[in-house]
């Protein structure tokens, strides 16, 4: 039977990229959760995943929200529209590897006849087909994963939960084709391969877009789930539902974030079965939430936690660049890169900042964070690329923006050409000193700041004591995400977990040094 022009034309709009979720629509079918064969309509979460995804994707999840399943849609569909494709989808162990293929070939059969092509395989967790594309499902850990083939969509499932991930993420990412895509996808699972990736992915440190899905807007596919969830609330309440007047802190914020009272009561007996701690980790919702760590934290992660979510709910960000119309040309060039604003200095403030610096090697950052005398963060300025004697200016320029401030610097790294160079090429006077004694026993002024573990030790102590009594207001959300991976090791010090940085957190500490001195050197 011929086509219609009007369906061809159809069928050609189906075609093109950009139009994943329709053809999936209008192809496929899953069974749902009453075990009923419908189309595969996408849920938000779902369509704005296909719709987002660029060559290489990070996605942190809360459970059970689909993405999975989509993946195996838009294998399918490469299949199809792409004749010669090999796609290949990765699960952490073999029951998940199973109930992926099985998805994979419930799919694949419910495609209509004239559009399905024959198969030369479908066996062995695999589905080879007449047009020269492929599908394979397999297991993390397997040495064949990539098997030299050119790959065209490689899906990476519950990623932190792998063996060698790293190792494993190398091989495959060399036989992505260019114009393939990469996607990672998991729960969390503790501070690890995957949380570095994810943040850095975050921040702009990788090649990788971040996504993230939280349960409360992840609501979909679980409205029995929260329907049974009130029922048994109710049998256990004398018929009564939860109310607003009942609520904990954390389940106010949660219903300022979107949550309903039936997901809360939803919530309540997950969280009654297994734990708060494990409720956060599988049903997110924040990313910082989502990693829990099991080392010796520092700093206060529920409190962290609750920061981040009032930097959220109140939608604090930086000032935008046309808004400020005195910044110094050095500093102008970083703006909305490396450095950003949350307040603009005002007339007879006073300021004090702390600089960390690194060589400039792409590795460790050279951060500048500035607070004001009531403790809030008012800018912060980072950058792993400049060299220290370009650090010196930005530094210099930063400090008599914010009237000429009060700066510590530590004397590490590139801190010591940095603090000469402030010193006697720009003159800038209100740096702070430490006493110390030569060998004639005579004292000695020295400016910077002299890091040996116990004098880090007492910073940090400070910047946790601040920090528990709610005496400082942070306002970047790096500075958080590196609080929450600021551990004290068993032999007593002090740094991020491996992987990770600090160098907001020390910067920051330097800063509170700064707030803590009772010199303020007028020039």
């Amino acid at each position: 039977m011929a086509l219609s022009i009007e369906n061809a034309k159809k069928l050609k709009w189906l075609w093109e990229d950009g139009h994943e979720v329709e053809w999936i629509g209008a192809f496929i079918k899953i069974v749902n959760k009453d075990t009923k064969t419908v189309p595969f309509i996408l849920t938000p979460e779902q369509k704005t995943f296909v719709e987002g995804l660029e060559k290489f994707n990070i996605v942190l999840k809360s459970r059970q929200l689909g993405l999975s399943v989509c993946t195996v849609g838009l294998a399918i569909r490469q299949c199809i529209v792409y004749p010669n494709s090999a796609c290949l989808l990765v699960s952490h162990d073999q029951k998940s590897c199973n109930a992926i293929f099985d998805k994979l070939k419930q799919q694949f059969n419910s495609l209509p006849t004239w559009l399905k092509p024959k198969t030369v395989a479908n066996n062995r967790q695999e589905i080879k087909m007449t047009n020269g594309s492929k599908i394979t499902c397999t297991c993390a850990g397997n040495k064949d994963v990539a098997r030299g083939d050119t790959l065209h969509l490689v899906h990476l499932s519950e990623f932190a939960f792998w063996k060698m991930p790293k190792k494993q993420l190398n091989s495959i990412t060399q036989a992505l084709a260019p114009t393939g895509k990469l996607i990672i996808e998991s729960t969390a699972n503790g501070l690890n391969y995957f949380h570095d990736l994810y943040f850095q992915a975050k921040n702009n440190e990788n090649n990788y877009k971040s996504f993230f899905f939280n349960w409360i807007n992840g609501s979909t596919l679980f409205k029995k789930d929260y329907k049974n969830a009130v029922e048994l609330y109710k049998s256990r309440n004398n018929n009564k539902l939860l109310t607003e007047n009942e609520l904990d802190e954390e389940e106010r914020e949660l219903s300022k974030m979107g949550a309903t009272i039936e997901q809360l009561m939803w919530r309540r007996g997950k969280v009654a079965s297994s734990g708060l701690d494990m409720f956060h980790q599988e049903y997110p919702s924040t990313a910082v939430e989502a990693f829990i760590s099991t080392g010796g934290n520092i700093f206060d992660n529920k409190r962290i936690d609750a920061v981040e979510r009032a930097i959220i709910n109140n939608k604090t960000t930086y000032i935008k660049k046309e808004n400020i119309i005195d910044l110094p040309m050095v500093l102008k060039n970083h703006y909305g890169r490396s450095f950003f604003i949350y307040q603009i200095p005002k007339s007879g403030e006073r300021y004090f900042l702390g600089a960390d610096l690194s060589e400039g090697a792409m590795q460790d950052y050279s951060v500048i964070e500035v607070f004001d005398k009531n403790g809030e963060q008012v800018a912060e300025f980072y950058n792993n690329k400049l060299k220290p004697f370009q650090m010196a200016e930005i530094i210099d320029e930063l400090g008599r923006y914010y009237n000429k401030g009060l700066i510590t610097v530590e004397k590490a790294s590139g801190g010591h050409s940095a603090i000469e160079k402030l010193r006697y090429e720009y003159k800038y006077m209100n740096m702070t000193k430490y006493q110390s004694y030569d060998e004639l026993n005579r004292a000695v002024w020295n400016v910077g700041f002299d890091t040996n573990n116990k004098s880090k030790s007492l910073i940090i102590n400070d910047f946790v004591e601040l920090f528990a009594k709610g005496q400082l207001k942070i306002n970047s959300r790096r500075l958080l995400q590196e609080m929450k991976v600021f551990e004290i090791n068993d032999n007593g010090s002090m740094g991020a977990i491996s992987g990770s940085h600090d160098d907001s957190v020390m910067a920051t500490a330097f800063a509170i040094v700064s707030m803590k001195n009772r010199f303020y050197y007028k020039f």
